[in-house]
């Protein structure tokens, strides 16, 4: 039996991954990294300018990704929605 085995790397491979992914975060005690985030860094960050990836490397990036690597991109994140509001949005943190 010599099958020629056709197999296409897919969104809920993807999708697996990422799961493992976040729960190894939570595993470290780092319950606030959600699958959509680390979804996002991967998208917008670290394949933003590739046209197609290997398996192999889709593989190592995810598993290999760092909570430094999520963090700095999730406090860009933030800042850059920060400076979207005005004054009135912080009001609750600038004292009376």
């Amino acid at each position: 039996m010599n099958e020629k085995l056709d197999y296409k790397f897919g969104k809920y491979d993807l999708d697996f991954l990422i799961k493992l992914k976040a729960h190894e975060f939570r595993k470290q005690k780092i319950d606030n990294i959600s699958e959509k985030e680390i979804r996002d860094y991967l998208f917008n960050i670290k394949w933003k300018s590739q046209k197609s990836l290997p398996m192999c490397d889709i593989i190592d990036n995810v598993m290999n990704l760092q909570f430094s690597e999520i963090f700095d991109y999730l406090s860009i994140q933030a800042v850059k929605e920060a400076s979207t509001l005005d004054l009135a949005a912080f009001q609750e943190f600038i004292s009376k």
